[in-house]
């Protein structure tokens, strides 16, 4: 393993509700031989994206909210301070807005027009360490939870998700309509054919998956959401590969050969990209957390919703999704 494989990850975090997430995977391995290959298991766990430490902002926002007192030689060990209410809800702020950035930094969105007057919205979403710190520090907040060591309650809650060597990302699908009186229409996607392509020319196909997204979606019923997990190396030529090796993969492909629409094939493929790494990246390039809150802000707005927003066109639809998204990691469809 490369140093630049391990500095490109050193400040990677993975959440402690990514682990219900992980439960939600109830999974069906994929039966395409054509396309799959020997996964090989990391030899190092930095490898794994999944396994590493805190990223700055979270352990920032964290301290915000419950600042440890400094530690004495009567008292060596850090007492935590008395909680601060403004300062937990400015906390609060600041970690909803960075789950905002993360959920729509790692989201991308594809349209299909079902008639002249209805859509479906086909979002796929990276479940990067990044984005699931972010929902977990937003969990914690909500529920005060001043733990004395925060990275050290993160790593140990999600070791199971470690051991699964698997890329989550999580699939929704809602639909919009602008009549009065919607026609009723069908999208089936065929997710066994869902797959991930890397700088290596590799196509992935994802090992679990939630079995009702291969379903036809029904226009008029609730959104439809749920998770694929690929591996996160595979064997060629006797060499294992990362999947997404950070020193050569600067984007995130996903993609179907086509959608039905009615039990009509539409032909054209389909691709998701999420950027994933830049190729030339500066410390200038990381943002501080934002602790004011603006005047006139709903703060009832930072909490978990348990259904996605179907418009993008609307102006808060990240702030909606993020919302969604929080919920569906930490609670599933409970």
């Amino acid at each position: 393993m490369t140093k630049q494989f391990q500095s490109a990850y050193r400040t990677v975090i993975f959440s402690l509700l990514a682990l219900t997430a992980a439960q939600g995977l109830a999974g069906c391995s994929t039966v395409n031989e054509a396309l799959s290959m020997p996964i090989c298991t990391p030899e190092t766990p930095m490898e794994n994206v999944y396994k590493a430490g805190p990223q700055p902002w979270a352990t920032i926002i964290f301290d915000y909210a419950f600042p440890p007192a400094p530690a004495s030689e009567a008292t060596p060990q850090p007492t935590a301070v008395p909680p601060n209410e403004q300062q937990i809800l400015a906390a609060r702020y600041a970690a909803f807005e960075r789950l905002t950035v993360e959920v729509k930094r790692w989201s991308d969105v594809k349209t299909v027009k079902l008639d002249d007057t209805s859509v479906v919205n086909l979002v796929v979403t990276y479940l990067s360490p990044e984005l699931l710190q972010a929902v977990y520090l937003n969990q914690a907040l909500a529920d005060r939870s001043p733990i004395s060591d925060f990275p050290a309650h993160l790593e140990k809650a999600f070791k199971p998700i470690v051991k699964r060597d698997e890329l989550l990302f999580l699939i929704t699908a809602t639909s919009v309509t602008y009549n009065a009186n919607p026609a009723r229409h069908t999208l089936k996607i065929p997710i066994e054919e869902m797959v991930l392509h890397n700088a290596e020319n590799l196509t992935i196909v994802h090992g679990h998956d939630d079995h009702h997204l291969a379903q036809a979606i029904d226009s008029l019923a609730d959104p439809v959401f749920g998770y694929l997990g690929y591996p996160l190396s595979q064997v060629t030529a006797e060499q294992c590969h990362w999947v997404l090796d950070p020193a050569y993969n600067t984007v995130i492909v996903v993609d179907v050969p086509y959608l039905e629409v009615d039990s009509v094939k539409k032909e054209n493929q389909y691709f998701w990209t999420i950027p994933y790494v830049p190729l030339m990246s500066s410390e200038s390039q990381a943002e501080m957390p934002n602790f004011n809150i603006p005047a006139g802000f709903d703060t009832n707005l930072m909490t978990p919703q348990p259904a996605p927003p179907r418009d993008i066109n609307q102006v808060n639809y990240w702030q909606e999704f993020a919302r969604f998204v929080w919920r569906q990691v930490t609670k599933g469809n409970y």
